[in-house]
């Protein structure tokens, strides 16, 4: 899973697997004392060579740093998003229990129905149409699905309506201008929607690190297709 790391004022992307001392700063912030630094590190290294699953209280805590991105710079949270999706991802390959393995796509997954990674995917879609209306405005602020990140990953039923209203403005201001644009964006969050069970999408249930793969695989979706493009059109206007 990509990761990325801080230069200078760029971040930018790594294609290659987080190191240790990387997953020990995104499990525990960059105060994180030598001791603890140390610690990790050294439970991380034997699985590392030999195969094996990855403590997972570790995944765990990368994947709740990844979620509380308000409190995160910038550069910090891509990092930490990143090793998230990594450790994730690892762990369900190499699942202790045999039956319970599962390997992820590198890319977005349109074929995967999981409860977390389909909510993932509309936080994406959502911050994706504010971020435009923004951008568009020359406003540069946090969107809804950034400030709302952590109360999503706890109540996604409950939040979404919440964050659904919050867009409506963004949609109708990007109407004029990016019709193109919104009509496919409405398009796929109803794909999304329509690819959930009814009765996992209504679950109270908090989100799992397979949240994050969703989300993040959807904007770097997004990105990939934005730089493919052969005009300066946003992504998503071509119709």
């Amino acid at each position: 899973m990509r990761h990325r790391v801080k230069k200078k004022t760029e971040v930018f992307w790594k294609e290659t697997a987080p190191t240790p001392l990387e997953i020990a700063l995104a499990a525990y912030g960059k105060r994180i004392d030598d001791q603890l630094k140390k610690n990790a590190v050294e439970r991380l290294l034997p699985c590392i060579a030999g195969k094996r699953p990855v403590p997972f209280d570790l995944v765990t805590c990368c994947v709740s740093r990844a979620c509380n991105r308000a409190g995160l710079d910038n550069w910090e949270w891509e990092m930490a998003l990143g090793v998230a999706c990594a450790m994730y991802k690892g762990y369900c390959a190499r699942h202790p229990l045999e039956k319970q393995r599962r390997k992820h796509k590198m890319g977005l997954d349109e074929t995967n129905t999981s409860r977390d990674y389909l909510y993932g995917r509309l936080l994406a879609v959502a911050e994706r149409i504010e971020r435009v209306a923004l951008s568009v405005a020359e406003e540069k602020r946090p969107t809804n699905a950034e400030r709302l990140m952590q109360r999503f990953a706890d109540l996604p039923y409950a939040t979404w309506p919440q964050l659904y209203k919050a867009i409506q403005p963004y949609r109708q201001r990007l109407q004029q201008s990016r019709g193109g644009f919104i009509r496919n964006m409405d398009k796929l969050m109803d794909e999304i929607t329509n690819a959930f069970n009814p009765e996992e999408f209504m679950k109270p249930d908090r989100l799992s690190g397979e949240f994050l793969l969703g989300y993040h695989c959807q904007r770097q979706a997004f990105r990939n297709a934005k730089e493919s493009e052969t005009t300066e059109k946003t992504q998503g206007e071509n119709e």
